[in-house]
């Protein structure tokens, strides 16, 4: 199991859509003026700061779900950017794993991909975030050293510190298929929320449930994280 480097990074998401009841093709969204009750939301924080960091006002608004692979996605807009809100779960015949190959751990909690897998899984206009796309969506939730915390699922899914999903990241513990010589395992679900970046071969994103920050780190590319995809206009 690997643990936060002094730049380690990741967020796990799992929001699920229910009771859409519309039918789009795959990579199509629905405009949100055409979604009957999908409003927006803005809510704010007690107006002094904590011991978690300073004050960040919730500012995470529901974007249009987007349809891919049979699957109705929710997204979150955070600032100029526009987020799935939910772990990608778009089944492959190789480069993608559900946690301790059980299906009800990719409905809960999306697919592990490899990093090859990953690079090119987004639907259309969307695409696999890099490092400058992670920055800008640390900072507008308060920096790096709390980001983890506002950035995580506040569900009982974490076994400890479940964040305040400040913003609808709602980033939860998908854990990790790890490799071996001979084969791989998985470990971590519970506990780290780990994303492929596409910045740099083996690059990902980590959060953990001992510390409030969102860390950058290098593993294996056979290795299985996460993917959030982030919509291409941003």
């Amino acid at each position: 199991m690997k643990y936060p480097m002094s730049t380690l990074f990741v967020f796990v998401w799992a929001f699920a859509l229910m009771g859409c009841g519309i039918k789009l093709n795959d990579g199509e969204v629905l405009s949100s003026s055409s979604t009957a009750g999908f409003s927006s939301v803005v809510s704010s924080t007690s107006s002094s700061s904590t011991a978690s960091g300073p004050l960040v006002v919730n500012s995470g608004t529901p974007g249009a779900p987007l349809v891919y692979g049979g699957q109705t996605y929710k997204t979150v807009v955070i600032g100029t950017q526009t987020w799935m809100a939910e772990n990608l779960n778009y089944a492959t015949t190789t480069g993608s794993w559900c946690y301790d190959e059980v299906a009800a751990n990719c409905a809960q909690y999306g697919r592990l991909y490899n990093y090859s897998t990953a690079s090119t899984i987004c639907p259309k206009g969307w695409h696999l975030p890099d490092t400058t796309a992670w920055n800008i969506l640390e900072a507008k939730v308060g920096g790096k050293a709390i980001a983890g915390t506002k950035l995580k699922a506040n569900s009982t899914l974490w076994s400890t510190n479940t964040g305040t999903d400040n913003f609808g990241f709602s980033a939860l513990p998908a854990g990790e298929r790890f490799t071996t010589v001979d084969n791989g395992g998985f470990t971590g679900v519970g506990g780290y929320a780990e994303f492929w970046m596409a910045s740099f071969e083996g690059q990902y994103q980590v959060m953990g449930h001992y510390f409030a920050s969102v860390e950058l780190s290098w593993y294996n590319l056979p290795s299985g994280f996460s993917v959030r995809c982030l919509q291409d206009s941003n």
